[in-house]
C-alpha cells in the first residue's frame, strides 16, 4: 500500500491522467488514516515492544489505541544488557502489565530476575502464552509453583537445562487451572527419581490437550505422565530408550488421544507395537522417527500394525535412521524395501517413501547407514551430508533424494565443487566440518552459491584459522543474515594476530550482522581485540578460557568495547574461584559500572 498523501489540489492542477491512474492515487493514504480494526491485525504481527518505539508519537488516536485496555500486548523480551532491560521494564512492561497476554523470556538469571521485579502476582491477570528458555528448574521452583495464580494461562513452553525433579515440573503444570498446551523440553533428564502414576482427579489436569516432552526415556514413564491427562489429544515425546514390565490394568488413558509424534524411539518394532496396541484405537496423525534394524524387516508388518490398532490413521509419517538392511546375500535390500513400500495399500492412501544412504547413528558406528522416510517429511531437522553417491552401497537413486534437507546440513568442504548435482534451497543453517586452507576461497565460494542460498543462512558452523584470516572475512561477507556463529578454533593455531599481521587487520571490512558468537577450544589471551574487529554487532559471546588466560581475554575484550557497543554477555567455563579475581580485576580497572556474574552448572556469565 502506498502510505503518502495526495494534496488535492495538485490533482486538480495536475494534466488529465488516465482515469485508472487518478483513481489509485485517490486510494492512497497516510499509515494513520487506516481503521483500528485493520491496524490491530498488523500489530498482531509485531512484539509489543516494537510498536510501542515505533507508532507512540506517531498521533493521538494511535497513542489512544495502544494504551487502552483493550490493546494487548505479546512481549519477546530476549537476553539483553541491563540497560535496554530497565528501559523497556520503565516505559512499557511495568505500565502495562496487565495488558501482556503473550511473554517470552530467555535466560536462567535472566528469568530470574525479571520474576524477582515482576512477581507472578493479579498484574499478569491478562497472561495467555508464556515461554521460559534455558530455565534452571533448581532454582525456579517459586516461579513455576506462582504460576497457578494465572487465570488465563492456556499456554506454556518450558526449555530447560539438567533437571533431577522431573515430577515437580509436570506436578507443577498439571495444577493449572486453565492449560491446554504444555512443551517441556530438557537437556538431560535425571532418571534417579520414580515418576507415580495418578491416582485420583485431583492430581489430573482435566484441561489439557496437547502436551510435548523430549524425555523421559523410559517407556512407563510415558504411560504413568498419560494418566494426569485424560483429556489429552495430542501428545509428542521426543525419547524412548528403554522398557520395563508394564502392568496395563493399572492405567487410564486418554479417551480422545488422536495424534502422537515419538521424534526417537530406540526400541524394537515389537516393543513399538505393543505401545500402539494400547494407545492407538483413536489416533489419526502418527508420526515416528526409530533407529532399530526390526523397523524395516518388511512393510508387511507396518501394514498388519495400522489395519488392527490404528483403524482411523489418516496421516502416516516413517522415519528410520539407523542400519541399512541387507538380504540373505550381503546385499542392500534399498529397492526392495521401496516396493514393498509402494503396494496397493500405501498408494491408495497417499503415503509415500524415499531413501538416501548416510553415516550411521552412533549406536551403530560400525555400520552404513540408511535413510528410510515418508517424503512428506521434506523438512529434516539435521543431515549430515557424506557418502550419498557411493554406488557400491547402493545404485538406485530415487528423485525425492534431496527433498529433505533442510533447515540444517553438515557437509564437507571437499564435496563443495563445481557443477555440483543437488541444490538444498530450504537449509537455513550450514555446518562446514573441513578446513578451507587448500581452496581457492573465490571459486568455493561461487560453488557453495551454487548449492545454497547464501543470504538464507542464519547459522554458521566452521572451523577457524587466523592465518586465513582474509578467506573467512570474505566467506561471513558473503552470508549476511548469519546471527549465530560457533568458531571451531583448530589446536594447531592460535587465535591471535602476530605484529606482521596488523596491518592487514586493521584493512579487514566486516559486513557481517553476527549476534551471539560461541567459540570451542581455548583462544590466545590477546584475541579479544581481534574478535571485536570481526563480530562488530556481537551481543553474546561464549568461549571456554580458563585461569589467568580467561582474566587476560576479558580485560582485552573489555578494553576495547569502544569498537563494539553492542556487547553485553560473556559466557566462560570455570572455576567458582576465577569469579573472584575477574570481579577485581573488573572492579579496579573499572571496565564496567553496572554488572553480575551468576553461575549454571559449570559456566558463569558476565552481564552488564
Amino acid at each position: 500500500m502506498n502510505i503518502s498523501r495526495v494534496n488535492s489540489n495538485h490533482c486538480l492542477n495536475a494534466p488529465k491522467r488516465n482515469c485508472k491512474t487518478v483513481f489509485c492515487h485517490r486510494l492512497a493514504t497516510h499509515f494513520e488514516d487506516l481503521s483500528n480494526e485493520l491496524l490491530l491485525d498488523i500489530f498482531d504481527f509485531l512484539d509489543g515492544y516494537h510498536i510501542f518505539e515505533a507508532f507512540s508519537e506517531l498521533n493521538n488516536r494511535i497513542q489512544h489505541l495502544i494504551t487502552s485496555s483493550c490493546f494487548f500486548l505479546k512481549l519477546n523480551i530476549p537476553f539483553m544488557s541491563k540497560s535496554n532491560f530497565n528501559r523497556r521494564s520503565n516505559n512499557i512492561i511495568r505500565p502495562y502489565m496487565n495488558q501482556i497476554i503473550s511473554l517470552q523470556l530467555s535466560e536462567t538469571f535472566f528469568i530470574k530476575n525479571f520474576f524477582t521485579s515482576f512477581p507472578v502476582d493479579t498484574s499478569f491477570n491478562r497472561l495467555e502464552s508464556l515461554i521460559l528458555k534455558n530455565l534452571s528448574v533448581r532454582q525456579s521452583v517459586g516461579i513455576l509453583i506462582s504460576l497457578a495464580q494465572l487465570p488465563r494461562l492456556f499456554s506454556l513452553k518450558i526449555f530447560c537445562f539438567e533437571c533431577d525433579e522431573l515430577f515437580m515440573i509436570f506436578q507443577s503444570i498439571f495444577r493449572l487451572p486453565v492449560l491446554r498446551y504444555a512443551n517441556i523440553l530438557c537437556s538431560k533428564w535425571s532418571t534417579r527419581f520414580p515418576f507415580p502414576i495418578a491416582t485420583n482427579d485431583n492430581q489430573r489436569s482435566m484441561t489439557l490437550e496437547y502436551l510435548a516432552v523430549d524425555s523421559p526415556p523410559h517407556l512407563p514413564n510415558i504411560f504413568n505422565l498419560l494418566s494426569y491427562t485424560p483429556t489429552l489429544r495430542r501428545l509428542s515425546v521426543g525419547c524412548i530408550l528403554f522398557r520395563r514390565y508394564i502392568p496395563l490394568e493399572q492405567f487410564i488413558l486418554p479417551r480422545s488421544l488422536t495424534s502422537i509424534s515419538l521424534c526417537y524411539w530406540r526400541l524394537s518394532f515389537d516393543e513399538f507395537a505393543s505401545f500402539i496396541a494400547i494407545v492407538g484405537s483413536e489416533l489419526e496423525f502418527l508420526r515416528i522417527s526409530i533407529i532399530h534394524k526390526t523397523a524395516l524387516s518388511n512393510a508387511y508388518q507396518w501394514q498388519q500394525l495400522i489395519v488392527r490398532y490404528m483403524p482411523r490413521l489418516r496421516t502416516f509419517l516413517l522415519d528410520y535412521h539407523g542400519p541399512l538392511t541387507k538380504d540373505a546375500h550381503g546385499n542392500s535390500r534399498c529397492r526392495a524395501l521401496l516396493d514393498e513400500f509402494s503396494s496397493p495399500f500405501w498408494i491408495e492412501r497417499q503415503w509415500f517413501f524415499a531413501h538416501r544412504h548416510c553415516h550411521c547413528h552412533h549406536f551403530y558406528p560400525a555400520e552404513v547407514g540408511l535413510a528410510f522416510y515418508s517424503t512428506q517429511m521434506r523438512r529434516r531437522q539435521f543431515c549430515q551430508f557424506g557418502e550419498y553417491f557411493d554406488n557400491k552401497i547402493c545404485s538406485y537413486r530415487d528423485p525425492l533424494f534431496n527433498l529433505s534437507f533442510g533447515p540444517r546440513i553438515s557437509i564437507k568442504n571437499r564435496n563443495i565443487v563445481a557443477n555440483f548435482p543437488l541444490q538444498f534451497p530450504r537449509v537455513t543453517e550450514l555446518e562446514l566440518t573441513d578446513n578451507y586452507d587448500t581452496i581457492n576461497i573465490d571459486s568455493f565460494i561461487d560453488n557453495l552459491s551454487y548449492i545454497f542460498i547464501l543470504t538464507t543462512i542464519t547459522y554458521l558452523k566452521i572451523s577457524f584459522n587466523n592465518e586465513l584470516l582474509n578467506n573467512f572475512v570474505k566467506l561471513l561477507n558473503r552470508m549476511p543474515n548469519v546471527q549465530k556463529l560457533i568458531l571451531d578454533v583448530r589446536l594447531s593455531c592460535e587465535m591471535e594476530v602476530s605484529s606482521d599481521q596488523q596491518t592487514n587487520t586493521a584493512d579487514l571490512v566486516c559486513n557481517n550482522n553476527v549476534r551471539n558468537v560461541i567459540i570451542t577450544n581455548e583462544l590466545a589471551s590477546t584475541a579479544g581485540q581481534l574478535i571485536n574487529k570481526l563480530f562488530p554487532r556481537m551481543e553474546r559471546l561464549r568461549i571456554q578460557n580458563r585461569g589467568d588466560a580467561l582474566i587476560s581475554f576479558v580485560r582485552t575484550l573489555l578494553s576495547n568495547r569502544i569498537k563494539n557497543s553492542h556487547l553485553f554477555s560473556l559466557v566462560f567455563t570455570d572455576y567458582h574461584a576465577m569469579i573472584k579475581k575477574l570481579k577485581t580485576m573488573i572492579d579496579n580497572e573499572k571496565l564496567l559500572d553496572n554488572y553480575d556474574i551468576k553461575r549454571r552448572q559449570d559456566e558463569s556469565c558476565l552481564w552488564w
